[in-house]
């Protein structure tokens, strides 16, 4: 059987970029920077959360079905790539929430 090397506590690591990522939102809300679909700082701050797990989650979950080990950079590196596709996502859908 080929043994494969597997990237050590991948969804931390995504997780830990969806924490900074999170910290910097929340920092940038209070200095008044925010997503033109936010109408309220209560209803921003759950969808920042939101916002900021899914993309962690999805590259910790690539990351460990991955056959080779993921370094650091290339999880940061997706990680960002998927932030930016479900922010650019989340805006587009906003008109259809309401």
């Amino acid at each position: 059987m080929i043994e494969t090397e597997r990237t050590q506590s991948p969804y931390f690591k995504a997780l830990a970029c969806s924490a900074v990522a999170f910290a910097l939102a929340v920092l940038a809300l209070f200095l008044g920077y925010t997503l033109p679909s936010f109408k309220t700082d209560a209803e921003a701050i759950s969808q920042l959360l939101a916002l900021v797990l899914v993309p962690g989650l999805i590259v910790g979950l690539l990351a460990k079905k991955s056959t080779k080990a993921w370094p650091l950079w290339l999880i940061i590196c997706a990680y960002i790539v998927i932030l930016i596709a479900v922010t650019v996502a989340h805006e587009f859908t906003a008109p259809m929430r309401g």
